[in-house]
């Protein structure tokens, strides 16, 4: 396993799919009688640098600690779309042992465990859901009116901190001279943008870290761009998303360096979320990194799996998909893209009614993995059927009435086409096209285009939409050691985003196809022409 960790580092960590193991309670330092005590104990040694206050110090409730009890799936899902950060285990209790999931013993098998978050006062809570308050505490990094105006109070709200810290018996009690702020930088780059150049003039935060990930088609590391990754210490989390070069910057007043800190990598954003074969969320952990900086390559496995899955998702729902609609349900539920740590006779499927699809790892009957691209576009492929329902007035009826070739062919050439788009800004030039067939080649529709398909292919999985929108008739042609071509297509000037917006809800089969394209046609296209391509579906 890939760990990144300080060579001081002993944590543990569980075997795939086990859980976190919990340890013993930790004390809370930021509870009021602890940071009135705190500031007392600063206030009794001589002044120095960082004991004294700039600003008045009011210290009462600013956050509450906070334990949801969700009844129900639903319920959860409620939680975990809001904007609260949310942690399945109590974040005043020690990590002996980092799983991906944790469940409370207490709490019965099928019903959801609690959820666990630091709230500030005025943030209102999802409606309807159990909780209980079980710690009013005072964080003073997040108090405006005691950092000050330009966080120039930064040093004071450190020692107050670190000093609260060894009170309560977090860390050990620290020397007085020493400087908790220390490497830190000045406050004008903390934060919101990580800047690579920060000293070039143009300001801007430091980078905390970069995050990437191994591709096998690319066999190279690539920036893993558009993830969330936090930090927390104690009852304090901080949080950016990486950019596209994979790297984040934290909100926040830094944690100190050489302090123990917990970072995580999620894989979920608003509208979808990549689970695990437990139906957690996945995520990479890595405890107690004796830093306030996390950089991470995630290597080939299961998080790798993931994490291409998570790009697929990631692309289709926020960056450049050519004009196609996104796949956001008008019901407001995430899409839940589950990967199968497990060989199926199935690649991908999508449940359809329900928000669930699933992504095998690896191929039937075997331990070969997919490779990176692989999973991508089969993950474009499930979440094409979505868009194809929403497009269907959202009807699952509806959407049955369509024949099942149509019902594949339409996301077979969405992923061609995205994964196109994706591969080829990533340097593959010909990705997708008639001539790409590289050694260990990707599935189809990828290898050539899907241009050597014929009805002994599949009769279900065509090239059909591919057809009206590339520029190459196959007829003929020659595909090394897949079948010749066999299809006259003379069709060309369709776009995947024309035919979605305008023709697609209302196709249930090739007839009612032939009329929507005759009805659409690009210059040049003859209605003879349409016949003639349909004829070999």
């Amino acid at each position: 396993m890939n760990r990144d960790l300080t060579s001081e580092d002993e944590t543990k960590y569980a075997e795939e799919g086990d859980p976190t193991i919990l340890g013993e309670q930790l004390p809370i330092p930021y509870t009021i009688e602890n940071m009135m005590a705190a500031y007392k104990s600063l206030l009794a040694e001589p002044k120095a640098e960082g004991n004294r206050s700039l600003t008045a110090v009011n210290i009462r409730s600013t956050h509450k600690y906070i334990k949801f009890n969700p009844a129900t799936e639903d319920e959860l899902e409620t939680l975990q779309q809001s904007d609260l950060i949310l942690y399945d285990y109590p974040l005043d209790k020690e990590v002996l042992v980092v799983g991906k999931f944790y469940h409370d013993p207490d709490v019965p098998a099928d019903q959801p465990t609690p959820q666990y978050a630091t709230v500030r006062n005025e943030t209102a809570l999802p409606a309807g859901i159990s909780y209980e308050i079980l710690q009013e505490v005072y964080l003073p990094e997040e108090d405006i009116e005691l950092l000050g105006t330009g966080n120039m109070n930064y040093k004071f709200v450190y020692s107050l901190v670190n000093r609260a810290e060894n009170i309560s018996g977090f860390t050990p009690w620290e020397p007085s001279d020493y400087k908790p702020w220390d490497n830190i930088g000045e406050p004008g780059q903390w934060y919101p943008n990580p800047n690579p150049n920060p000293g070039g003039g143009g300001g801007g935060a430091p980078i905390y870290g970069t995050i990437r990930i191994f591709d096998t088609r690319l066999n190279t590391l690539i920036p893993f761009e558009g993830a969330k990754v936090t930090a927390k210490r104690g009852l304090r989390t901080r949080e950016g998303i990486t950019n596209a070069n994979g790297q984040y910057g934290l909100d926040g007043t830094p944690f100190p360096n050489n302090k123990k800190v917990d970072f995580k990598l999620h894989m979920d954003r608003k509208h979808f979320v990549i689970k695990d074969n437990q139906i957690s969320p996945s995520n990479v952990s890595r405890n107690n990194i004796k830093s306030n900086h996390w950089s991470h390559d995630i290597m080939p496995g299961y998080e790798n799996m993931q994490g291409h899955m998570f790009r697929a998702a990631y692309r289709y729902f926020y960056k450049d998909i050519g004009g196609l609609q996104r796949p956001v349900r008008p019901s407001g539920n995430r899409s839940h893209i589950i990967a199968k740590n497990t060989a199926k006779d199935w690649q991908g499927i999508n449940y359809v009614v329900f928000p669930y699809l699933k992504i095998a790892r690896f191929r039937p009957g075997s331990t070969t993995e997919y490779q990176s691209d692989d999973y991508f576009s089969t993950t474009v492929h499930e979440l094409a059927h979505t868009s194809h329902v929403i497009k269907m007035n959202t009807g699952a009826v509806q959407y049955s009435q369509v024949n099942s070739m149509l019902q594949e062919s339409w996301p077979c050439a969405v992923e061609w086409f995205v994964t196109g788009i994706e591969y080829r800004e990533r340097g593959i030039a010909n990705y997708g096209t008639p001539n790409y067939n590289p050694s260990n080649p990707p599935v189809f529709p990828n290898r050539f285009g899907y241009q050597f398909w014929s009805l002994n292919t599949s009769s279900d999985y065509t090239s059909l939409f591919i057809n009206l929108v590339d520029n190459f008739n196959e007829l003929g042609q020659s595909f090394s050691s897949q079948p010749m071509g066999t299809v006259n297509d003379q069709v060309t000037g369709y776009t995947l985003a024309n035919i979605e917006t305008n023709l697609l809800k209302y196709c249930y089969g090739l007839s009612s196809l032939s009329t929507q394209l005759k009805a659409n046609r690009p210059a040049g296209v003859s209605n003879a022409q349409i016949d003639l391509l349909l004829s070999f579906y």
